[in-house]
Formats: structure tokens, sequence, C-alpha cells
């Protein structure tokens, strides 16, 4: 297998539904996610998928999706409290707790394979891992199961 792997920032907003410490309180950070895509063999200029590419495709969705809004767990009663947030789109109601590991596995398997798919990408390239950094010291990793 080869691995390319590009790095992209996004400002986002959340809290962690029933969580009993202090992230239970909305708060943000500046997340560092980073997109693995792998694949067997490389296309005819020899590469997986350009890079601008990978800008474009991915990191421009998760930006569209998450980038400078707040991400609440779609049970969360703030989900339909701040209403404020609804009318510009700035909140996001998502279907998990919006922890880092969370936000790992939703990129991973479900957002950007869905754009790859969407986009006409060979099916030999895949998502095989994403790295979300909420700090600098704190991250989670979601890594395609080998089949």
């Amino acid at each position: 297998m080869i691995h390319i792997t590009r790095k992209h920032e996004i400002s986002t907003a959340h809290r962690i539904y029933e969580h009993s410490g202090k992230c239970e309180r909305l708060h943000g950070h500046n997340y560092t996610i980073l997109i693995t895509l792998s694949a067997k063999k490389l296309d005819h200029l020899g590469m997986i998928l350009d890079f601008g590419e990978v800008k474009r495709l991915l990191c421009g969705a998760v930006d569209e999706a998450w980038d400078h809004r707040t991400l609440l767990y779609d049970i969360d009663p703030l989900v339909t409290q701040l209403t404020v947030l609804q009318e510009d789109d700035s909140l996001v109601a998502v279907p998990f707790n919006p922890t880092a590991e969370n936000m790992a596995t939703y990129l991973g398997s479900v957002m950007f394979p869905a754009v790859l798919k969407e986009n006409g990408i060979d099916s030999g390239v895949e998502v095989s891992s994403v790295t979300v950094f909420e700090t600098e010291k704190s991250y989670a990793t979601w890594e395609k199961d080998p089949d």
C-alpha cells in the first residue's frame, strides 16, 4: 500500500453532551485534521490523488460542514435552545457526541468516502485513517479495518 496525508485546520465550537466535567460547557478548538488516503497502485502520473484535489474535495467538504460552526449532538437540548445559531447555519446537529474520537470516525467512515465516491474517485483510492487533534497534545485516530 502507498499512503499520502494532507493536514488541514478548522475552528469549531462544541460541547460534550452529558460530560461530567468542564467539556460539558460550550467551548471551541482549533482542530488539526490529518487525512490519509491509500492505494495499492499509483495513477499514470505516479499519484494516489493530487494533493490539490485532496484539499479541494475533502478539506473543502469539512470546511463547508464544520469550520466556524458549532457542533452539537442531535439529542442535546441546546440544539433546540440555540435557535439564533440555526438561523445562519452556524449550528450543526451531528448524529454523535462531538468528541475527537467520534469526529475522526465520522470523517473517515462516512463523510470522506462519500465525497470521494460522489466525485468519481477510483475505487482503488480509500480513506485509510483520519486523525483529529483537539489540542496540540490530545488527538484521536480512526483507522479503516483491513479487509
